[in-house]
């Protein structure tokens, strides 16, 4: 395995996580997430509980922002022969939608914005960074194969690349 990840632990600004522009609360009109007490959560109840007592504002959440603009911060790319095995890729599939399941317990802002398949890779873009580590190392880890991290010095971006024939 192939490891270029040692900038994984900078702190690079997410410029769409300015904590200046949300109000607390704040309600994400599209997802549902509640922004209270510096953090954003998943808790419908909370919602319904705040909107009840408080004044609150509406305003997309930093990861609908980034679908909405196509600003993914990680992009996980399977490559190799593995991408026309369509049994393998459906079981790779549902292992990657347990990690963001998992992911989105501790980081409800970690999503995957969206899947292309192209005839020699498929592309996975997510709203962190974080997010496509972990898919690729679960990947990496059920599989084998080889994987690779690319971290852009000049923004907060990471490719991870798994390869498999």
């Amino acid at each position: 395995m192939s490891r270029k990840d040692k900038m994984l632990d900078a702190k690079i600004h997410d410029p769409y996580m300015d904590k200046n522009i949300y109000k607390d609360p704040t309600i994400c009109p599209t997802c549902g997430l509640v922004y209270h007490n510096k953090m954003w959560k998943r808790d419908a109840e909370l919602a319904k509980q705040l909107v009840s007592t408080k004044e609150v504002e509406y305003k997309d959440c930093p990861a609908c922002r980034k679908v909405k603009d196509n600003y993914p911060l990680g992009v996980f790319v399977i490559k190799g022969e593995v991408v026309n095995d369509e049994k393998r890729i459906a079981e790779i599939q549902n292992l990657i939608k347990h990690e963001v399941e998992k992911e989105s317990v501790s980081n409800p802002l970690a999503r995957i914005m969206k899947i292309e398949k192209f005839d020699d890779r498929i592309e996975i873009s997510t709203t962190t960074e974080g997010l496509a580590t972990r898919i690729g190392k679960a990947v990496s880890r059920a599989y084998q194969g080889e994987l690779e991290f690319i971290f852009s010095e000049s923004d907060k971006f990471l490719r991870v690349i798994w390869h498999k024939d």
